[in-house]
Order: structure tokens, then C-alpha cells, then sequence
């Protein structure tokens, strides 16, 4: 009987660890899908399809030059576009500006991109209006309308019953923005922070000096206070992405914009990217340059497809972290 009982809780031992190797494998399995790690499972996919796309892959590399292309789709044309030049695709960020020769009543911009993982994007143009002369569209990386390769913007201008159609062509050589130093990012001066300058509370303790001119509070954790120069925040979405896309070297998200005195203290919430993790932060600005980050959740599962909803997601907790009410209350001692 004794042994009968062993072999039988043997076998249930075996299938056990046998369940458990192949949990984790769906798990890697999993976690590799969702990073896009570059893996093939071969069965997934025939020996023809593989042969295909790397011949399609290579004949793009070797026959894409970086430059810019402009075609006039239509005889009439109701916009000028302003030249762009080729380094300025290095930060994969361009602006593209234009201005209308005649009474233009709306705009579009149709982007595609089949390299890419945000293949297409339709935008009607928010801030243009009606007899504007000049407007802008941001190709950024980061907006999902600017990628590797072969980047297609078809611009359509109405004006009353009539259409003119131009054709923007922005090729992005990987391995050229790559090999390119100067894409790299300029880091903004940080200047050593005069700690006996700052508050102190039986709520939010003492300042604690760190690392790189940085200091932080006893009693507030993940908080990092550091002195900018050379840089400003304003009550404005555009100040905040043109200073976040120079600290934050990833994909980010960012709301809750909001001002604290006189338009100029201000701060916001910010989600970004970490390899497999996401970082949600609270970020306050001040005229004195001074620049607080207060990170409030590090987690795993989330990558460029759903940080936007993230974001969203988080947005709705923000009232929820009692260390964001002790910040606040250090940061408006500041304003004494």
C-alpha cells in the first residue's frame, strides 16, 4: 500500500513540475510578445514568408536615401511648404511649416508608414483656423507620426468646394540617425542646490542631499529636487513636451496640467517607459528653476501600444497618493 502511495505521489510530483515549466515558458512567451524582443517562433511563419521579408527589408535599406521629397498632387495648390533639410531628421522630431496662398478653410494630414508599428494616422489640424496663413504639424516619433524609412504625408487644403492635394515624402536612414553623435540629446545643466535655503517640517522632514547636485526630503520617498539652468516650463503643452523630449529619452505620456502661481509654478503628471516597466511621476516647475520628480508607481506590462491608455488609466488615481498631498504642501511653502 506504502508504495502504491509514492508512486502515485511521484507521478503527481512529475506532472507538477511539469506544469510549472510550461507556465513559465508561456509566461517568457508572453513577456517576449509584449516587449517585441526580437524573436522568431518558426512555426509561426513559413519558410517563404521569412525569405520574402528579408528581401524586402534589405532592398529598403539599400535603396532608401535620407532626403526629402515634395509632389503636387493637384493643379491647384493652396499651400507653400517651407524647406526642411536633412539634419534635422537626426532627433527624429521635425516640424513641418507651411503657408497657405489662399483662403484655406481646413487641412489634413494623412500619415503612413508601412515599416512602421503605427502603420497610418488621419489628423484634421485642431489649431488651424479658417483664414490662418501659416500652421504647423509635428512628425515626432513620439506622436506615432514620424518613423524609420519611408515616412508618406499627404497634405489636403480645402478651400470652399475645392481641394489641393501635396505629397511629403521624409525617408529616415536607421542605420545613418544611429551612427550620428550629434543625435544624441544635450543634457541640461544642473546646478548644486542651497539646502539651507528650503523648509522644514515635522510633515516632510529635512533635505537630504544625493548625487549629481540632487537633493531629496527625509520623510517624502521617490522625491529628487534639483536647480535647472538653461531651461522653462510654462502653463503651455507645448513647454512641457519640448522639456520633457529633453530629459526623457523614451516614449512618455504626460496630464494634468496645472498651474500653481501666477502661470509659472506649475506641474504635471508623467508616464513613461523603462524598459519592461512603466514610471508614474509627479513633476512640479518652478521660475527659480527649481525641478522636483516624485515617482509614485513602478510597475511591469505596459509598452508603447498601451501607454497612452496608461496614462489614462493613472490619470484617475491622482487624487488617491497621499505622498503627492505631502509634496504639494512642501512645494507651496516655497510660494511663502
Amino acid at each position: 500500500m506504502r508504495n502504491k502511495i509514492n508512486v502515485f505521489l511521484l507521478i503527481s510530483m512529475m506532472f507538477f513540475l511539469s506544469s510549472c515549466f510550461s507556465s513559465t515558458e508561456n509566461i517568457d512567451k508572453a513577456k517576449q510578445d509584449l516587449l517585441n524582443w526580437s524573436w522568431v517562433v518558426e512555426e509561426d511563419y513559413t519558410s517563404e514568408e521569412i525569405t520574402k521579408y528579408d528581401e524586402l527589408e534589405k532592398d529598403q535599406k539599400e535603396n532608401i536615401e535620407e532626403k526629402i521629397v515634395i509632389n503636387t498632387l493637384t493643379t491647384d495648390q493652396f499651400i507653400e511648404l517651407d524647406s526642411l533639410e536633412n539634419k534635422d531628421l537626426l532627433s527624429l522630431e521635425v516640424e513641418i511649416t507651411w503657408k497657405t496662398t489662399t483662403n484655406v478653410d481646413k487641412i489634413i494630414v494623412n500619415f503612413s508608414n508601412t515599416w512602421s508599428s503605427f502603420k497610418e494616422d488621419n489628423y484634421t489640424l485642431k489649431t488651424f483656423k479658417p483664414g490662418d496663413k501659416t500652421f504647423l504639424y509635428r512628425a515626432f516619433l513620439k506622436y506615432e507620426t514620424l518613423d524609420y524609412w519611408r515616412n508618406v504625408y499627404l497634405i489636403e487644403a480645402f478651400s470652399w468646394e475645392k481641394v489641393s492635394k501635396t505629397e511629403l515624402i521624409i525617408n529616415v536612414n536607421k542605420e545613418v540617425v544611429n551612427s550620428d553623435k550629434s543625435s544624441e540629446k544635450e543634457p541640461v545643466a544642473s546646478e548644486k542646490v542651497d539646502t539651507s535655503s528650503l523648509p522644514t517640517s515635522q510633515y516632510f522632514g529635512n533635505p537630504v542631499e544625493l548625487w549629481d547636485s540632487k537633493i531629496t526630503y527625509s520623510d517624502i520617498k521617490w522625491l529628487q529636487i534639483e536647480k535647472l539652468s538653461g531651461t522653462w516650463v510654462t502653463l503651455d503643452s507645448d513647454s512641457v513636451n519640448n522639456f520633457l523630449s529633453d530629459r526623457i529619452d523614451g516614449w512618455f505620456f504626460w496630464n494634468s496640467l496645472r498651474p500653481i502661481k501666477d502661470n509659472e509654478w506649475v506641474s504635471f503628471f508623467v508616464v513613461r517607459l523603462d524598459w519592461d516597466n512603466y514610471i508614474y511621476e509627479k513633476h512640479y516647475f518652478s521660475p527659480s528653476w527649481y525641478y522636483w520628480v516624485l515617482q509614485l508607481e513602478k510597475w511591469v506590462w505596459a509598452d508603447i501600444s498601451n501607454l497612452s491608455e496608461k496614462n489614462t488609466e493613472l490619470k484617475l488615481k491622482n487624487d488617491t497618493y497621499q505622498t503627492v498631498t505631502i509634496a504639494d504642501m512642501l512645494f507651496k511653502e516655497l510660494l511663502k
